[in-house]
């Protein structure tokens, strides 16, 4: 009997700037989606939370400590994306929430070789990995929401 395969899930922190940008991550050279920028997230853990995963792989990559943009993961959920072929190595459903820097200075981080801030525009001229084009697109959607309330 073969055994059965699960699907993994990661979390990215889709952190936003004091001036509406969002920070990408770019990844080293000669790992999966190397050379590309990407939301800097990551697996959640044994027995951990998804708040503690954000605020975990944040800081990993970026040197930035983070917090959900909103009061509560709901409220700050960005979206989740589950194709199973959004990931080249395996099948990892991504949850994604709008987070907000509380501390820190951008550092590059763990298979990191950048850490930058940028605007709706800036992005659609990057090359992006993963499927991170369309939460991006959603969390800058998200914000022109909140932006056209206040």
């Amino acid at each position: 009997m073969t055994a059965q395969k699960n699907a993994y899930v990661d979390v990215n922190p889709v952190i936003v700037t004091s001036d509406d940008k969002i920070v990408l991550a770019k990844r080293i050279k000669g790992i999966v989606g190397g050379g590309r920028w990407h939301l800097p997230g990551g697996r959640v853990q044994f027995k951990e939370t998804f708040e503690t995963t954000l605020k975990r792989v944040a800081f990993a990559k970026t040197n930035l400590k983070v917090e959900l943009f909103y009061p509560s993961l709901k409220e700050s959920l960005v979206g989740i994306y589950d194709d199973p072929e959004r990931d080249p190595r395996e099948h990892v459903i991504s949850i994604a929430f709008l987070c907000k820097i509380v501390d820190g200075e951008t550092k590059p981080g763990a298979k990191v070789d950048a850490v930058k801030s940028f605007s709706e525009a800036e992005i659609k001229n990057l090359e992006i990995a993963f499927d991170h084009e369309k939460t991006v697109e959603d969390a800058f959607s998200m914000l022109k929401n909140l932006n056209a309330l206040l």
